[in-house]
């Protein structure tokens, strides 16, 4: 590349047959005087060696990237690039998305987004503010702002605030919004730290009188004292003083999907519902085994209901539908005891035998003959008869004969900590995976990279979802779906990214999107 600085201290151009001066003084030489100048007309911050232009060309770096006279020097001029006679170009607020290039269009004030990408695409995301965002047609954050989630001072000083991961940067660096990454040993310095002091930050809740919502374990209060997501903690009995009590959104928020009757569709992870009940775009995902029934899926899944009938009368399946597993007499999905019970059509969905047992109101036990297994309430019948999931639930007093119950339940988690304290959270009100850290939980953080199988029952087993950003087969298999790094591509040198470094050439299909 061609760089020179040129010692004029005056020079007259001719535009239009009439001289315009450009006059240069000690303090503020013209551009095309001190930076890199352009080798073939083009100019600004697209070009390949961000040039400038010369007089050889146009003095004038214009809207379009190119050097040139007369047009190129009023409206839309580039002043970092060359000479220009008209301030910077502000623009019209873009109404379509499309920014900067030959339409002029600004991001600021647009409803797309404020930052104006390289390839001139209005947007808040990393992609659009991060690595080639045009300043002249909206808004770029500083250079020291995130762009893979990572922050602190151990990531080289990246900062959270400002960031689409959130605003908060954890002590293990990570940037968020949970109480995990805005409350204690949450780094000040790279980001907001102001996690409401009434938010749980154990999991414990009600009594104490701290609240689930923005807790990181689920928005809802349960009867018991403990946040979750569940219809355990959500329906009968929700505190709604200590947070939300609505049924809870069908839509996944941790990349789960299917058994959990979370669907992909709208959910951020992708919209096919793998056969091992992960959201993703890939083939793994949308292909062979995907579910139908919660979210898109590639040819092969057609033999799933899609409209909850099912059996002998259209040769359709309940499982992996969004109506239930069983397949009932009538030709019907659902998941009750008349569904599963006597009738069942085992061929197209699982049957219970001896559903009739099941209990349908959460009451279990001595006192009605009914088991919580299957039930949807919890497979553990508590000491007082109800069915549930948490300690209380599955420990002490647990009555084996109507549900499931764990043994050595005083080893099961109490306040969201696991692992290295020798409990599990199996049984547990905070999720069954114990992650890297010792913390309990259901996300992909939780179950993905370092979750600790043996105080785990939910760990995931294919496609895990990177923690730390090393992806690929020279980094442990971890993946760029799911998690802190969702969607992202995964680097020839084995990390996620969104940068054209991440996505294209050597970019590693299988772990990640390339472009």
């Amino acid at each position: 590349m061609l760089s020179r600085r040129v010692a004029f201290s005056f020079i007259g151009l001719l535009l239009s047959g009439r001289a315009v001066v450009f006059a240069q003084t000690a303090s503020s030489p013209p551009a095309w005087q001190t930076g890199s100048i352009t080798e073939d007309g083009a100019c600004g911050p697209n070009s390949p060696g961000k040039w400038v232009c010369t007089p050889t060309w146009g003095a004038c770096c214009g809207p379009d990237g190119l050097c040139g006279r007369k047009e190129a020097c009023g409206t839309g001029c580039q002043p970092g690039y060359g000479n220009c006679n008209a301030p910077p170009w502000t623009g019209t607020p873009s109404p379509d998305g499309s920014c900067g290039g030959t339409s002029l269009y600004n991001c600021t004030g647009s409803s797309f987004g404020a930052c104006c990408s390289a390839g001139g695409q209005c947007g808040d995301t990393v992609s659009h503010c991060g690595t080639g965002c045009q300043s002249l047609f909206g808004k770029c954050p500083p250079s020291n702002v995130t762009t893979d989630g990572s922050c602190g001072s151990a990531n080289g000083g990246k900062v959270c605030t400002g960031a689409a991961f959130g605003d908060c940067c954890s002590a293990s660096g990570y940037c968020g919004n949970t109480t995990a990454h805005c409350g204690s040993s949450c780094q000040s310095t790279f980001g907001t730290c102001s996690a409401p002091s009434n938010v749980s930050s154990d999991g414990t809740c009600g009594a104490n009188g701290k609240i689930c919502s923005g807790s990181g374990f689920g928005d809802c209060c349960s009867a018991q004292g403990y946040c979750g997501g569940t219809t355990g903690h959500c329906g009968a009995g929700c505190q709604s003083g200590f947070g939300t009590c609505s049924a809870p959104s069908n839509v996944s928020s941790d990349g789960r999907c299917g058994a959990n009757g979370k669907t992909c569709t709208g959910s951020g992870f992708g919209t096919c519902c793998s056969s091992n009940g992960y959201c993703g775009s890939t083939t793994g995902h949308c292909a062979a085994g995907c579910q139908s029934g919660f979210g898109t899926c590639d040819n092969g899944s057609g033999s799933i209901s899609t409209d909850g009938q099912c059996g002998t009368k259209n040769g359709k399946t309940c499982t992996g539908s969004a109506f239930g597993t069983c397949c009932s007499s009538g030709g019907y999905c659902g998941s009750t005891t008349e569904h599963c019970g006597a009738g069942c059509q085992a061929g197209f969905g699982t049957c219970s035998a001896g559903s009739g047992t099941i209990s349908t109101d959460g009451q279990c036990g001595s006192k009605n003959g009914k088991t919580c297994t299957g039930s949807g309430f919890g497979n553990c019948c508590s000491p007082g008869g109800y069915c549930g999931s948490t300690a209380d639930h599955c420990g002490a007093g647990c009555e084996s004969g109507f549900g499931t119950c764990s043994s050595g339940s005083n080893n099961i988690s109490t306040d969201g900590k696991c692992g290295s304290n020798g409990k599990t959270c199996v049984g547990s009100a905070f999720g069954t995976c114990c992650s890297s850290g010792g913390n309990c939980g259901s996300t992909a953080n939780h179950c993905g990279q370092g979750c600790q199988r043996t105080f785990s029952s939910s760990c995931i087993t294919t496609n895990i979802p990177s923690v730390d950003g090393s992806c690929g087969p020279s980094k442990g298999g971890w993946t760029c779906n799911g998690g802190n790094f969702n969607t992202q591509c995964c680097s020839a040198g084995g990390f996620c990214g969104t940068t054209g470094v991440h996505c294209g050439t050597g970019c590693q299909n299988g772990y990640g999107r390339c472009s």
